[in-house]
């Protein structure tokens, strides 16, 4: 055997945004947790309120809670799902608001998580180059957090 450390995770971070890849990258992060006996938290990123006005964006005025109120609901109902289908019981939430790849990296060195793992949509390259990466632009800033990439099943067929 070449490797005579032992690479053990004992927070991991996912991030879940309710898409396909999302949820591969929480079936991933379950089964890594469940094996590891790792704390597993889940977290969503809501963007901050903006209005478009012209060519500008600016920042809304608007209540943030109304986005965030059904983040928490649909995160609750996920933990509590993992934790009956699983048998996970160190399971938590956290709702960030800002930019989803800052926000996840940030969260994650700040809580002590030494694994994020997200997921990858199966965009095409046009896409990816005009849109960016959530998960590219994770693994290109996080420098003292490991980032496990999950590829959607959508992206393997690609």
């Amino acid at each position: 055997m070449w490797c005579t450390g032992s690479l053990v995770y004992s927070c991991i971070l996912v991030g879940y945004d309710g898409s396909e890849a999302s949820r591969l990258a929480i079936e991933k992060a379950v089964g890594l947790a469940r094996r590891l006996g790792a704390k597993l938290v889940i977290a969503t990123v809501v963007p901050p309120p903006t209005v478009f006005l012209g060519e500008l964006l600016i920042p809304e005025v608007t209540e943030l809670s109304e986005i965030e109120k059904p983040a928490r609901e649909r995160l609750g109902k996920l933990v509590k799902e993992i934790r009956e289908a699983a048998g996970l019981e160190n399971v938590e939430s956290a709702l960030l608001v800002g930019d989803p790849a800052e926000e996840l990296v940030n969260f994650a060195e700040a809580s002590g998580c030494d694994l994020i793992v997200v997921g990858r949509r199966g965009r095409g390259g046009l896409e990816r180059l005009i849109l960016g990466s959530v998960s590219s632009k994770i693994v290109s800033i996080s420098h003292r957090v490991d980032v496990l990439v999950v590829e959607s099943s959508s992206a393997k067929k690609n």
